[in-house]
């Protein structure tokens, strides 16, 4: 069944002209981008997409129609008459066009946490038992650093059982106020805890200070410049042999292999000035281009694993 968001894309796709310029031999994006008039930012996570819907077959990085495109084609006026909508999704084909958000983005200048000071508290429960696997598993450290800390799960996790970690949580003042502190003190660690408010590309950080970065869920929404220069912070910040651990969204490859990545690429898109979800690969060359060695997956109860590197 299709959600309502792919609904949308559907409908963005034919009034792109997506299905109308692709044929039965698989196409590069930026050709395809080139013939609809859209940017490659825009097309390929929409394509990805409808890929996983199994309307196109997705072939390193290229895209074909399947035998079974037309008929879907042909019978979707009536099938989408009995699906749900999206209505924040309705400026899908201007984003496509763009490469860009039609409003201001989460996470943005604009936002100061406000997008995310709302949803923190539904996923800490998500990720709580992968951040305490992954703090079972850490090297005696005492020295945290958590960027985007948000409710603070991954460092909690490990501040809880390690009474002699302290650590710095950086994000918004709105989402320190509002989320990270409620959940130090039910935690009860609100001695271990510095509550730093600011941006976590512009607030000061100690040089060569810090046993472990955490970037719990953070560089998804920064996408590849942002990222490399978030990574870098992070390495300065860290003592040499430091760790920092990185909890995403993993892209699989082919994308479209997993469909709920793809739609978070896809929200990625159409609300963030540029982010993206990695794949593993491109995780591994992140941390190393930016001066990190030994990257290590670290597999949990979760669905992805965490990526930890040493500086």
């Amino acid at each position: 069944m299709i959600d309502a968001v792919g609904k949308r894309a559907v409908d963005a796709a034919l009034e792109l002209n997506v299905f109308q310029f692709l044929g039965t031999d698989p196409r590069e994006v930026s050709e395809l981008a080139l013939q609809c008039g859209v940017s490659v930012r825009g097309l390929k996570p929409l394509l990805s997409l409808l890929a996983a819907l199994e309307l196109l077959e997705e072939s390193s990085g290229r895209f074909r129609l399947l035998d079974t495109t037309a008929d879907f084609l042909k019978n979707w006026p009536v099938m989408r008459s009995s699906l749900t909508d999206a209505p924040d999704w309705q400026e899908l084909p201007t984003v496509v066009r763009t490469g860009k958000p039609a409003r201001d983005p989460i996470e943005g200048e604009k936002d100061g946490g406000d997008f995310f000071s709302g949803v923190v508290s539904t996923l800490f429960g998500f990720h709580l038992p992968l951040a305490k696997n992954f703090a079972a598993q850490l090297p005696p450290v005492r020295r945290v650093l958590d960027l985007g800390a948000g409710s603070a799960v991954w460092s909690l996790a490990l501040a809880k059982e390690k009474p002699e970690v302290r650590v710095v949580a950086v994000d918004h003042g709105k989402v320190l106020e509002e989320m990270t502190t409620s959940f130090v003190e039910e935690y009860g660690v609100t001695e271990q805890y510095e509550l730093r408010p600011g941006s976590y590309h512009e607030v000061d950080l100690e040089e060569a200070h810090y046993d472990l970065v955490y970037l719990g869920h953070v560089v998804h929404s920064e996408g590849w410049d942002a990222s490399r220069t978030l990574l870098a912070r992070c390495l300065q910040a860290l003592k040499p042999g430091g760790l920092v651990g990185i909890a995403e969204w993993i892209a699989a490859e082919p994308r479209s292999a997993d469909y709920h990545a793809c739609l978070f690429d896809l929200n990625m898109l159409m609300f963030t000035e540029d982010g993206l979800v990695f794949n593993a690969s491109e995780l591994e060359r992140l941390v190393t281009e930016a001066g990190f060695s030994d990257p290590e997956w670290v597999e949990g109860p979760g669905k992805y694993p965490v990526l930890q590197a040493r500086r």
